[in-house]
């Protein structure tokens, strides 16, 4: 028995030996692997500090965010946010949607309202949305008061708040368009272009996104109005201008830095965690087992291995995926793109790359987003321009050419060929169109779904403008 004892202390010991070997080792290579990288990114220009992405402080005279509405959602909203009212009620099957050529059932709209007069119903809003209009037109900067430094844990409270309100402003100015309001309806889409504006700097994916729903938002009441050729060449070349001034590629690539910092600050925060002092007793009170059993495994895990997964994604980021994103000249690598997304799809699992698998997976779809919505953005600009022709020359164009200078500074490029956008005259009608998602020419056919409601499909078919609904 105690030979058995002694063999089974010493194979402990030698396991125990082995083991603490095995971490010192992988903590050298990951700390020695990660600070050489560190030192390279930096030599280079990058930054790890949140301060080089943040938006800078504003003046709360000059900040929209210190409207009182906005005010109070910070550092923690209420239970019942003012701006909760601004909510309009649900009505399924009231949408529009201009990808499909789908125009907005306002009469659907009328029965949510039970009032035949849309626009008297929506006066309901009307004291809200004035003061946030007149915060629009009186402070010109945007911060909100985000703690970015709390990275995963930041709260957002604002976006939601803004897509609300966004949404009032879309449908009152599908209704101004339908009364022949149309001064006031191209002030509403304008003041919906605004609140997107509000956070152009924000270094977070999500606010990112919410961006590119307020743009697709402003873009139905324009697409009607040009249908049904019920803007002016003044409202045209306001509405033009507004949307040419959004470089959505620029600000997906200063999401996408943003959310490199991120991942490497909870990363940074689970080594910091592991260097804690050792777990004691107190700790496994009543009520705080899991959270103890919780802390004792990432200490358990080599510290190394957190920087082997902090340099894993933080590599991905700066040298596959920025590479395939050129915001200067408005172009996305798609084939880059889809590379690494199959690349990443087939790659085997190890202790290095897991935290690789939970926030990269949908990454190049992103990407896809952010292109679908600068292609938005440049449609738009030349179909106000197409308009602006017609009403000045009494007919479209041939060729997209003919509008320079006169109409356009110059024919947007696909952000996916690199070539001129395509387009293509029937009579009073047109068609504009990028080639999408799957990169290849379909004519201008619109991929969507199959249904009773056909819906768009970003993924097939090019991503289409026409002018006809």
């Amino acid at each position: 028995m105690k030979k058995f004892l002694k063999w089974t202390l010493f194979v402990v010991v030698c396991l125990v030996t082995l083991y603490g070997l095995f971490v010192a080792v992988e903590n050298w290579r990951g700390k020695h692997a990660w600070d050489s990288y560190q030192r390279e990114r930096e030599a280079k220009g990058d930054s790890f500090d949140w301060k080089s992405v943040a938006p800078p402080p504003v003046p709360d005279a000059e900040n929209f965010a210190a409207t009182p509405l906005f005010a109070e959602l910070f550092p923690k909203p209420p239970q019942k946010p003012k701006l909760d009212a601004l909510r309009l009620p649900d009505s399924k099957g009231a949408g529009g949607d201009w990808h499909v050529g789908r125009v907005e059932n306002l009469a659907a709209w009328k029965k949510c309202f039970t009032n035949d007069d849309l626009l008297a119903a929506l006066k309901v809003y009307e004291p809200m949305m004035r003061e946030i209009s007149e915060a629009l037109q009186q402070r010109p900067k945007f911060r909100f008061p985000v703690r970015y430094e709390e990275h995963l844990n930041a709260l957002l409270p604002h976006l939601a708040q803004l897509r609300n309100a966004a949404h009032v402003y879309r449908l009152r100015a599908l209704a101004e368009l339908s009364a022949g309001q149309t001064d006031a309806a191209c002030e509403d889409v304008r003041f919906c272009l605004r609140l997107a504006d509000t956070i152009k700097d924000e270094p977070v994916l999500i606010s990112f996104l919410v961006r590119v729903a307020l743009l697709d938002m402003a873009a139905q009441p324009i697409w009607e109005g040009l249908a049904a050729h019920r803007w002016n060449d003044r409202q045209l070349a306001a509405l033009q201008t507004e949307f040419a001034n959004f470089d959505q590629l620029a600000a997906f690539a200063h999401a996408m830095r943003g959310e490199r910092l991120f991942a490497y600050s909870a990363i940074r925060r689970l080594i910091n965690k592991a260097q804690e002092r050792p777990l004691i007793f107190s700790e496994f009170s009543y009520g705080g087992v899991q959270p103890a059993l919780g802390a004792l495994l990432i200490r358990a895990i080599p510290t190394g291995w957190w920087y082997q997964n902090m340099l894993t994604v933080d590599r991905f980021h700066t040298t596959m995926y920025w590479p395939a994103i050129d915001p200067q000249h408005r172009r996305l690598d798609l084939a880059e793109l889809k590379r690494l997304d199959q690349k990443f799809q087939a790659k085997s699992k190890s202790p290095y790359d897991f935290f690789s698998n939970l926030l990269l997976p949908a990454i190049t779809r992103c990407a896809a987003t952010a292109a679908q919505s600068q292609t938005t953005v440049d449609e738009v600009v030349v179909a106000c321009a197409l308009e602006r022709c017609r009403l000045a020359k009494g007919a479209l164009p041939d060729k997209l050419d003919a509008l320079v200078p006169e109409f356009l500074v110059k024919v947007p490029t696909d952000v996916i060929t690199g070539e001129p956008l395509r387009y293509r005259r029937d009579g009073d009608r047109f068609t504009l169109w990028s080639v999408g998602w799957n990169g290849k020419n379909d004519g201008g056919l619109v991929g969507t779904t199959s249904g009773k409601t056909p819906r768009w499909d970003r993924d097939t078919g090019d991503w289409v403008w026409k002018s006809l609904p």
